[in-house]
């Protein structure tokens, strides 16, 4: 019985500790954003927009498999001075042909779901952001 008295606030520090959103949790996002762009998945882009209808270019394009992989990508992650958002900046090989990638995406959650904000996200200056936020974390990033 002494144990479960131990084990309990311990369990309850961890579980506490855990419960803020990591950067891997924003970069999947924008991977899942990423992939569905590429693969011209217009189910899985409309579940991922934070505006309903705010992106509708695939609407009745043809879905196909990239290939793209989440380790294909390199996401630098910053954190809003708000609460409810993240930058992340994604750079890759285009899947679908040979030039590099580089997007800009704004993150927001909505519920307890993060979106991609299409609108807001073509208005994003890399370098302002850049020169702006303090880089949270660089995943996949070559020194």
């Amino acid at each position: 019985m002494k144990q479960s008295y131990l084990v309990l606030p311990l369990t309850l520090l961890l579980l506490g500790g855990c419960s803020g959103t990591e950067p891997e949790d924003i970069a999947k996002v924008a991977y899942d954003w990423e992939k569905a762009y590429f693969d011209s998945d217009y189910k899985q882009q409309q579940k991922l927009v934070y505006e309903n209808g705010s992106y509708e270019v695939d609407k009745t394009a043809k879905q196909k498999d990239s290939g793209l992989k989440y380790e294909d990508i390199q996401y630098e992650i910053y954190p809003s001075n708000e609460s409810d958002q993240y930058y992340v900046m994604t750079t890759f090989r285009n899947p679908n042909g040979e030039n590099t990638v580089e997007d800009q995406l704004l993150i927001r959650e909505k519920g307890d779901e993060w979106r991609i904000d299409v609108d807001q996200s073509m208005k994003i200056d890399r370098e302002e952001i850049r020169d702006k936020y303090e880089l949270e974390k660089c995943i996949h990033c070559k020194d």
